[in-house]
């Protein structure tokens, strides 16, 4: 063996030197090798010969970790690993029988990595028997020294071998080390298949338990808890986080079984015995609003005397409960409500009184039964919360808060920024030309555009981890729209729920004991928001939260206005007087605009458009632009599905500031030449314009700008130049803006005056034609109802009528009467649109399309 070592060595050196160096590292490397085969062929001192090795191997590794594949220092450093690799396994021997359990650490851990290495992921190499011993020694002793991530690979790689000897083990100390970088999901995964494996190992199942707690996760959690409580089935502690969780999932007659053990087991307990009131008049609650709902007469009698048995039985325990507490408003209530729902008049007239009188909420003819929780608050913890097996605070609300989740474009800046940071590092080993190849400004921007996609992903699976909705407030019933609104840390969601048969009065009244299912995200305006969401009742009926669907949800106020009481009058018999009340609402539109979920989408090769959109909402300086971002977002859909364009045409600037408009403009520039003017462009703006009040000249607003300084702005005039220059078949140019320094929500952006600058008119230039949202000192208004511009809103929905076939002219039409007449309606203020060719295309530009 040393002799063909050498050989080999010797061939890698002289290959070496048939050819350029391409760094200091394969140098070092070579050396390295050169040295180890010297001391294993002379037989030299161990200590250094198994250093030698290591050292050796970190060098050839970092040499693969700079080049790529096909490179011949690159297939000689993988030649020279496949050589000494049986050498790292003697070596971590040698240091673990000479107690250096460090060195016999790195070493095994070499002597593992190297096939799992992505150089390797097509070869097998010689594995002997006491490869599953070397595995061993090398995942503990990465997870002594606390690198779980690492020690995690070791582990599974151990699972790969088939070796039974450790498995327990393995399985126990990898789900441990999952749970310390909180990779709940992958601990559960680990968990699942080690229970399967050694079903009766408590310990195990303890871990289970304590991993679906961590994840919230009670379908698991009830698995676990099962199999627990067949080896010990008189634990408490397992007990009361099985009667807890058939609470949580509205199991309220398993849950009463469980308890009733448990009162047994401990009669003295006033916490079990609240349990058993709770169930006994949850189990009343549901059969009472069963029977509300049921159509058959019969049926509904046979519920409503179900009802009647819980209710009483419910009775009882609140009784004694009381005699413990007796100013507990919530136990005096739900005492109440059971005295309504059994018929009991008079025990209900005396107990309300007694709700009165310490400021609780007394029981009407007209209530629905509510469900009732342990605790208010949601936060009771088991009987046992001393017990030390499991997480106590398994029923706590999660820590995840509002508060504590960042907003997506700062936590998608911080990502990219990072990993871009080092994409776009000249690595030591990498050409000056190989560089300039890899690192353009086109490279960086897919860079960029990959690294957000992982960027969201990661947003999304990071903040919803463990979410649980407990914390959402309903609101009252539009019976109008026959929708609730529901008020949570991801926005407003309405969902339809029916009036009849009293649906929506026991969706009211079961909102305690509400379960929420099949959540899924989605980023909004920056934030973590819900795409969709399914309510599912304790009667089993679901409702479904959409955000693509268009729901409406009047909140109404009532504001009664009586004259002052005529005291005087009151002598005077047949004489009264109609009191003026007025009723306001306010409409809430919830979810998609109908231009937003109906786009059409056209099989059409418009690959020689090219689009600059750029939509500026969130400004630093000054006020939002509201729903600037959905209409860009919007606009660069139509621009995909409906005209046809390629995606990669479609070049959409969310939020831009200074520097990136101008890298925008000379994007389509670059574009224009390289196609030598043979394209069609289409610019669209949303966002703030404002005048320089001493030129009157116009300009548009970067997100890092506030105005005052129109030297930081874009000149309208610039723009209309660059965009003229392109020599392109046509440009069209939509600006929903204004450029009299008024905000698309009210209010005036720099005049300190408070008065609107009517700015200097700018002529379009070469072959271009102009839509503006608004003439001369106008605003451009919101259509706050549709989650757009007025002027984009109209524009969008010309688009889909026509599926993008609509001649300028058309279009331009439609623009100028549908903002005009609407902005009248809605804003009660006028905004005319405007359509302005340049001379070159005065008697054309009416008969061309924005496609093909």
């Amino acid at each position: 063996m040393k002799k063909q070592l050498l050989i080999v060595g010797l061939w890698v050196c002289s290959g070496m030197l048939c050819q350029p160096i391409q760094a200091q590292s394969v140098d070092k490397a070579n050396e390295e090798y050169k040295t180890f085969v010297r001391l294993n062929n002379e037989n030299g001192d161990k200590g250094t010969l198994y250093s030698t090795l290591y050292s050796c191997y970190k060098e050839y590794v970092a040499v693969l970790s700079s080049l790529k594949p096909g490179n011949p220092s690159y297939d000689q450093a993988k030649s020279a690993l496949r050589d000494i690799y049986p050498y790292l396994q003697q070596g971590a021997i040698y240091n673990s029988q000479k107690g250096s359990q460090q060195n016999a650490l790195l070493l095994a851990q070499a002597y593992i990595d190297v096939p799992l290495m992505e150089a390797f992921r097509t070869e097998t190499f010689p594995k002997d028997n006491y490869y599953p011993t070397m595995v061993y020694f090398a995942a503990s002793g990465t997870f002594n020294i606390k690198d779980y991530e690492k020690a995690i690979v070791y582990f599974q790689e151990y699972l790969r071998t088939g070796e039974q000897k450790n498995r327990k083990d393995v399985f126990t100390y990898m789900a441990k080390a999952c749970t310390n970088i909180k990779n709940y999901a992958l601990a559960k995964t680990v968990l699942d298949e080690a229970v399967n494996n050694y079903p009766s190992d408590f310990n195990l199942l303890s871990m289970g338990i304590n991993c679906c707690i961590d994840l919230k996760d009670n379908e698991g959690l009830q698995k676990y808890v099962s199999k627990a409580l067949a080896i010990k089935p008189d634990d408490t502690t397992l007990l009361n986080i099985q009667g807890k969780l058939y609470e949580d999932t509205q199991e309220y007659q398993k849950a009463l079984q469980t308890y009733t053990i448990l009162r047994n087991a401990n009669p003295r307990s006033l916490e079990i015995y609240k349990h058993l009131g709770l169930n006994y008049y949850n189990l009343g609650v549901l059969f009472n609003n069963k029977s509300a709902m049921e159509k058959n007469p019969s049926a509904a009698k046979k519920l409503s005397k179900q009802s009647e048995e819980y209710f009483s039985a419910a009775v009882s325990i609140f009784k004694d409960v009381l005699g413990s507490d007796p100013t507990s408003l919530k136990y005096m209530e739900a005492l109440a409500t059971a005295y309504y729902c059994l018929g009991k008049t008079s025990e209900l007239n005396s107990l309300n009184n007694k709700i009165s009188s310490l400021g609780g909420n007394a029981v009407s003819a007209s209530s629905i039964p509510s469900l009732m929780a342990f605790s208010d608050d949601n936060k009771s913890v088991p009987a046992s919360a001393t017990a030390t097996n499991y997480n106590t605070q398994l029923f706590a609300t999660p820590s995840t808060n509002a508060e504590e989740i960042p907003e997506y474009p700062k936590f998608a800046q911080s990502y990219v920024e990072e990993k871009i940071k080092a994409w776009q590092a000249k690595d030591p080993y990498e050409t000056v030309d190989e560089y300039k190849a890899r690192v353009t400004e086109a490279t960086r921007d897919t860079k960029v555009k990959e690294l957000l996609a992982e960027a969201e992903k990661k947003y999304i699976s990071t903040y919803t981890q463990g979410i649980r909705f407990s914390d959402m407030q309903l609101k009252p019933y539009d019976a109008d729209n026959r929708a609730f609104l529901i008020e949570s840390k991801f926005g407003e969601l309405i969902v339809p729920v029916p009036r009849e048969n009293n649906e929506a009065r026991i969706f009211e009244s079961s909102w305690k004991g509400m379960q929420f299912k099949e959540p899924q995200f989605c980023i909004n305006n920056g934030q973590l928001a819900l795409a969709s969401l399914t309510f599912v009742t304790p009667t089993g009926n679901t409702y479904r939260y959409d955000n693509k669907e268009a729901v409406n949800y009047a909140a109404t106020t009532v504001d009664v206005r009586f004259d002052a009481i005529d005291y005087g009058s009151l002598a005077q018999a047949g004489t009264s007087e109609t009191p003026v009340s007025r009723v306001q609402k306010n409409e809430i539109k919830v979810g998609s605009s109908d231009v937003d979920i109906n786009i059409p989408e056209v099989r059409t090769n418009n690959d020689k458009t090219f689009a600059v959109i750029i939509s500026n909402e969130n400004y630093t300086m000054v006020s939002k632009v509201p729903m600037a971002l959905n209409d860009g977002e919007t606009f660069s859909r139509y621009c995909e599905k409906t005209l046809g364009m390629p995606k990669d045409n479609i070049r959409f600037y969310p939020d831009a500031s200074y520097g990136t408009m101008l890298r925008a403009m000379r994007d389509i520039k670059d574009i224009s030449n390289a196609y030598s003017g043979q394209i069609k462009v289409i610019f669209y703006y949303a966002g703030h314009g404002i005048p320089n009040e001493a030129t009157k000249d116009a300009f548009l607003l970067p997100i890092d700008a506030d105005g005052q300084q129109t030297e930081g702005c874009y000149s309208l005039n610039k723009l209309y130049t660059e965009l003229g220059g392109l020599n392109a078949n046509y440009v069209v140019v939509f600006l929903d803006a204004c450029f009299s320094g008024a905000q698309r929500d009210g209010g005036m952006l720099a005049s300190a005056r408070g008065v609107a600058l009517k700015a200097k008119q700018e002529d379009p230039k070469g072959n271009m034609v102009i839509f503006s949202a608004a003439s001369g000192d106008e605003t451009a208004f919101p259509y706050k109802d549709k989650g757009h511009g007025l002027f984009t809103y109209f524009l969008l929905k010309k688009l889909q009528e026509s599926k993008g076939n609509a001649t300028l002219k058309d279009l331009g039409d439609y623009l100028t009467e549908k903002v005009k007449q609407q902005s009248v309606v809605v804003n009660r203020k006028v905004q005319t649109p405007t359509v302005s060719p340049s001379a070159t295309l005065s008697s054309s530009w009416k008969e061309l399309k924005l496609k093909p």
